[in-house]
């Protein structure tokens, strides 16, 4: 069990951690999330998602900030921002078929320097089940419409909050956000790096998040309960991969060389 859950008190005092220091929290929350990543994702996610069924006006506020008097969002007519967004669409076209490329190169050609087999596959498949299937089911099983599309903000169709099951979209929903949840697909490409370089990435990446998921909101695209449930069910389904492909890297290696041993 981790030592998170067990410690219920300040090691210096034995106070009870609610009167503790609020810096103490963040050591223990850090050290938690450290320690149990798929759980802390899990908690996260349903505790945002109760956050956000139980006060769904969030959303509708957030999303008024970046519209205009006239109720439309006129931010999503800005080239700069169009571009950010037409970027981070493109982003996967260019970066899923290097990784599928290195798996290939790894197996017809194995090189100590180059992605191990494993890590490929990982994200291969977080991708896949992910940004690809996960998200893309959401949509439309929620039939969520999007801010611009709402009668909040000159729109025909009626608000719902994120998780209740609507028929007014049929295509291209709000919930989730597809582009948050590839935007955060980032963070799994610094996995893929050696552990001393991952901190270093994953906070540079950070800021490439924010700006390309937050950039939908501003456009009317997406509410932010969208936008922060993709992000974290994507990192509990990072985490979780991770853990599996991590836990049986040698033997996936191992597997493919003895494929391509048997292939010559």
């Amino acid at each position: 069990m981790s030592t998170f859950i067990q410690s219920t008190s300040t090691p210096s005092s034995g106070m009870p951690w609610w009167r503790a220091s609020p810096r103490l929290w963040a050591v223990q929350a850090r050290a938690y999330t450290e320690q149990q990543p798929i759980a802390a994702a899990g908690a996260l996610t349903v505790f945002a998602a109760f956050v956000f069924m139980a006060f769904p006006g969030i959303d509708v506020t957030v999303s008024r900030w970046a519209a205009s008097v006239h109720g439309d969002f006129p931010l999503s007519r800005e080239p700069v921002l169009r571009a950010v967004r037409d970027f981070n669409r493109v982003l996967p076209a260019i970066v899923v078929p290097c990784i599928l490329a290195l798996l290939i190169a790894q197996s017809v050609a194995p090189r100590p320097g180059l992605l191990r087999p494993h890590k490929a596959l990982f994200f291969l498949t977080f991708f896949t089940l992910g940004p690809g299937v996960l998200i893309q089911v959401l949509k439309r099983l929620i039939g969520r419409a999007r801010p611009y599309e709402i009668t909040d903000f000159g729109g025909s169709l009626p608000f719902t909050p994120a998780w209740q099951v609507s028929g007014a979209c049929s295509r291209s929903c709000s919930f989730a956000s597809g582009e948050s949840a590839t935007a955060i697909a980032l963070i799994a490409l610094a996995l893929l790096l050696p552990a001393k370089w991952r901190r270093a990435a994953v906070i540079s990446f950070v800021p490439l998040v924010l700006v390309f998921s937050l950039n939908r909101i501003v456009f009317g695209a997406h509410f932010l309960s969208d936008v922060v449930l993709a992000w974290l069910m994507m990192l509990w389904l990072m985490a979780w991969l991770w853990s599996v492909f991590a836990a049986n890297g040698e033997r996936i290696d191992a597997a493919m060389r003895f494929g391509r041993q048997r292939a010559s």
